[in-house]
């Protein structure tokens, strides 16, 4: 699914679900509110659209400067990449099972080494598993071996530090720590757009009220 199409997917999910949780808040708010009603019913049914429209902003911009300074996809679409070093990078499309290794300043976008399933960063090395075989990348000149048996890669590499992980774990590792981090800011901008729809809300109406 392209991005285009995800990111109106998640529209129209954020608004009926906004619509929804706005709804459901009337009947509670009042009940519960005895002084300025209307209004605090208002600002109930305005509250989780505001929250949730607020927390997906915020998600995509950080998810956009998480891209852009780890070198890695925005995490919306049909398209997977993770940097390794030295401008290469780690490249999947429709499915993150199967990637490639290329670089990122190629503008033929060739694929150096195709049908990896699995890989460790070593050094200034990558090891793998591509195709049922391994292989060796080396990271300073782009000269990589193939084809290779178990075996044959433990001659290069002591078994003790190879610890293999697949695509989808290696592109989930590369940004997680980004990831905390910015789903928490999100959460406090969240609080903090909440807090202020009703500060405004309820205070601001209440200062007009009393210049006039």
């Amino acid at each position: 699914m392209g991005m285009i199409l995800v990111l109106a997917f998640w529209a129209v999910a954020i608004l009926l679900l906004s619509l929804a949780s706005g709804l459901l808040t009337l009947p509670f708010s009042c009940l519960l509110c005895k002084r300025q009603r209307k209004r605090k019913m208002l600002l109930c049914f305005l509250t989780p659209g505001t929250a949730l429209c607020t927390y997906a902003a915020g998600s995509f911009v950080c998810m956009v400067v998480i891209a852009v300074i780890l070198g890695t996809d925005i995490g919306i679409g049909d398209s997977w990449s993770a940097a390794l070093k030295n401008h290469y990078e780690l490249a999947s499309t429709d499915a993150p099972e199967n990637g490639g290794i290329c670089r990122k300043d190629d503008p033929c976008g060739e694929v150096l080494v195709s049908e990896v399933t699995h890989l460790q960063v070593l050094g200034d090395s990558v090891i793998g598993k591509a195709d049922g075989s391994y292989f060796i990348f080396n990271l300073k000149n782009g000269i990589h071996t193939d084809s290779l048996t178990y075996q044959e890669l433990t001659r290069h590499i002591s078994p003790s530090t190879i610890h293999l992980v697949d695509n989808s774990t290696y592109y989930r590792e590369q940004r997680k720590t980004a990831y905390a981090i910015a789903g928490i800011l999100c959460l406090l901008l969240t609080a903090l757009s909440v807090w202020l729809l009703w500060r405004i809300g309820l205070h601001g109406f209440q200062k007009k009220l009393q210049e006039l």
